[in-house]
């Protein structure tokens, strides 16, 4: 009879160890999400590498993927199939996901997997820096505009990097002035922040300004290394 008890014990205790094993808390100790190239610049083709990662010998017993969710203002969803590596020597299970951004910001990452029924997730944030320009270029959609009037003519400038778009909301100021360096005219909705395209355009008038003559147009804005880049076009006011 004792001895049927200690079999009992045995059972008992050997049946709580493997609901242990396969409890979502103690395989999450094995599910790790590590970042690479974080802090890239947000200029829309730059990338920061999610990477989940699970020993040599992990199993979602479904269909081995990761669900990746990145929280930005239009979230995105995606699905990456968990593969076998070696680093050094050691085997090892990953799935990755690459991020892009055009806005300097810090957002969330969500990986999730499921295994015995349940839902396993893990979060990590990943930074995205401002993206500068590297020059400037401001354009009209006419060289001339007529004093003591208020008919528009558009200026647009185009903040320009070397790698992607410069970051979205950048800020570039765009003024008009004379010969002597007197400001002229009026801007309808002035506008200082870039659009996703990295384009801000503005609507200007002479107004009730009887001013002839050559006009400068100057667009301007802060580099990487907080210098200014600056451009400048050459319109006339005339009847």
């Amino acid at each position: 009879m004792k001895f049927l008890k200690y079999l009992f014990l045995i059972f008992l205790i050997t049946s709580c160890e493997d609901q242990d094993e396969f409890n979502p808390s103690n395989l999450g100790k094995n599910f790790t999400l590590n970042i690479e190239n974080n802090e890239a610049p947000s200029d829309g083709i730059s990338k920061i590498k999610v990477i989940a990662e699970f020993p040599s010998d992990f199993s979602t017993e479904t269909d081995n993927k990761v669900d990746f969710t990145v929280f930005k203002q239009e979230n995105e969803n995606s699905t990456a199939e968990i593969i076998l590596i070696e680093v050094g020597g050691t085997d090892k299970k990953i799935a990755e996901l690459l991020v892009s951004y055009n806005i300097e910001d810090t957002i969330q990452v969500k990986a999730t997997i499921q295994i015995n029924s349940s839902s396993l997730s893990k979060e990590v944030n990943i930074n995205f820096k401002k993206a500068f320009l590297d020059s400037i270029n401001v354009f009209s959609s006419s060289l001339t505009i007529k004093p003591n009037s208020f008919d528009e003519i558009d200026f647009t400038t185009e903040l320009i990097r070397n790698k992607g778009i410069v970051s979205l909301n950048s800020i570039a100021e765009t003024r008009v002035e004379d010969t002597l360096g007197a400001s002229r005219g009026i801007f309808n909705d002035y506008k200082n922040r870039s659009n996703k395209e990295g384009k801000i355009t503005n609507k200007f008038t002479l107004g009730n300004d009887n001013y002839t003559g050559k006009l400068f147009v100057i667009s301007s804005s802060k580099n990487i290394l907080n210098q200014i880049e600056t451009d400048s076009l050459i319109i006339y006011s005339q009847n």
